[in-house]
């Protein structure tokens, strides 16, 4: 099993980084990011769009059709709608999600921008984010893409991952601390 999920992370790697050169070369980075960033929006926010992507039982073709007239209506650009046709057609679907979520990686590592995750019990107000990005900026002394998601286990507080340093302040951990000296007590 391991295996396999090293092979699905090398294939994820490739696709990534071609489509990384290839928007260099045709100097639209920033276009291409903003697209991905709209097909990683599709992805988490349409049941269809997932369900196409990710089922077995479409040939290569039909996927293709589908995926290119979506992207299209979406009106993103030939070279993304070009870009993730190739992906369909070579059984690849399943992995366009994590293909946006490591370019989007690697454009934040190219530009000098921190990645960063917030997650809170509750959908936080666009000026909470805003104070909470400034803060990691002024900390971490560089650009920070900060991304949200709402999970209501973790009860109130937050999780905040940046790289690999988690910060968590959730109610549940706290509650989670609570039990375990409670039986050492």
């Amino acid at each position: 099993m391991a295996n396999n999920s090293k092979n699905i992370n090398g294939i994820v790697e490739r696709y990534s980084k071609a489509l990384m050169e290839l928007s260099q070369e045709q100097k639209c980075i920033d276009v291409t990011y903003e697209e991905i960033e709209q097909i990683k929006l599709m992805i988490d926010k349409s049941e269809d769009f997932r369900k196409i992507i990710e089922s077995p039982l479409l040939s290569r073709h039909e996927q293709k059709v589908l995926v290119a007239s979506i992207l299209k209506k979406a009106a993103m650009s030939t070279l993304l709608t070009n870009f993730f046709t190739v992906v369909c057609m070579n059984k690849r679907s399943y992995l366009i999600g994590r293909i946006c979520d490591r370019f989007r990686e690697m454009y934040s590592s190219d530009k000098g921008i921190l990645a960063a995750e917030l997650v809170s019990a509750i959908e936080l107000s666009e000026a909470d984010l805003r104070l909470v990005e400034k803060q990691i900026q002024e900390s971490a002394g560089s650009k920070v893409n900060l991304n949200t998601k709402i999970d209501p286990s973790i009860l109130g507080g937050y999780v905040l991952r940046i790289g690999s340093l988690m910060l968590d302040g959730s109610i549940r951990s706290r509650l989670e601390d609570l039990k375990v000296s409670m039986r050492e007590g």
